[in-house]
């Protein structure tokens, strides 16, 4: 009866331990998940993420230039405003290659891929010159 009694106690004793040790390592685990989904910057420390449009933090923010000039914006430019992707930039160029400078911020609506949705959302950055 004493040795089942003793065996029970070294049982419990050994499973609460790999209970434990196996709780430190989860937590460890979840830590480093968490450490490798955080961008660090060159500076060393870890950048912030923003929800893209589906809600998932898989991009680090852009930051979001002002007064961009329409007429004169290169790709790179362009798809740093909010709603424009290098597609949407190339079609920008091409507009502007076959047709001259825009005469105004709302002829951007005769781009394809940009309606009075999207020019809603561009104009607080956009100026014409």
């Amino acid at each position: 009866m004493k040795a089942l009694h003793l065996l029970l106690v070294v049982l419990f004793t050994f499973s609460l331990c790999l209970a434990v040790e196996s709780g430190d390592v989860l937590a460890a685990a979840a830590k480093e998940k968490q450490e490798a989904t955080v961008p660090i910057d060159k500076a060393g420390k870890s950048a912030q993420l923003a929800p893209d449009e589906k809600g998932t933090t898989a991009k680090a923010p852009k930051a979001i230039p002002k007064d961009v000039n329409i007429n004169t914006a290169d790709k790179e430019t362009l798809t740093l405003l909010p709603g424009v992707g290098p597609v949407t930039a190339e079609a920008i160029l091409a507009y502007r290659q076959a047709n001259g400078n825009f005469k105004s911020i709302d002829d951007l609506t005769k781009v394809k891929g940009i309606g009075e949705k999207s020019l809603a959302k561009l104009k607080p950055y956009l100026q014409l010159l």
